[in-house]
């Protein structure tokens, strides 16, 4: 994702936050602002107003006015080379038939760490939620600011098997 995003989020409540909530605010209102600039690009810019911070997205990503399937695949790449890893999970069952029933995808490791995580049906993403950690805390749900609508489409961006 945008660099750019990232210094607009930077300047706002940096005080208020954690170095790990700050993080996961950071990275939501990337995604957020990456989900917009998609949006626009697929509906090739129809009746939408963009934020100052999809706008940004749109010029990191040489939108011209004209190339709008270009620039929705270049901002969905740009997307999936933002996660560290993905990983899925199976709850119990006989050997050679379990189906995966969780994901998680990282985001940032160390101090501080994100990671989405949420349910698979049918190895399609669901109820995802962002999680932040520090240096000696344990995994905390970020409630704060979550444009759901943006995180599920992130998720769907991510092969989870068949």
């Amino acid at each position: 994702m945008t660099s750019a995003i990232s210094e607009l989020a930077l300047a706002s409540n940096a005080k208020e936050l954690t170095s790990a909530e700050f993080n996961a605010k950071a990275h939501a209102d990337e995604i957020a602002s990456v989900f917009e600039a998609h949006q626009f690009c697929t509906e090739e810019g129809e009746g939408r107003h963009l934020s100052p911070e999809a706008k940004a997205v749109l010029k990191y990503h040489e939108y011209d006015g004209t190339n709008h399937a270009e620039v929705a695949e270049a901002i969905e790449v740009s997307c999936q080379e933002t996660a560290l890893s993905v990983d899925v999970r199976s709850g119990w069952g006989t050997p050679g038939e379990l189906e995966p029933e969780k994901f998680q995808i990282l985001l940032s490791t160390g101090g501080p760490a994100l990671r989405i995580i949420g349910d698979l049906q049918n190895n399609e993403p669901s109820r995802a939620r962002l999680e932040f950690q520090d240096w000696g805390t344990p995994w905390t749900q970020w409630r704060r600011d979550v444009d759901h609508e943006a995180l599920d489409w992130f998720c769907s961006l991510f092969w989870f098997g068949e």
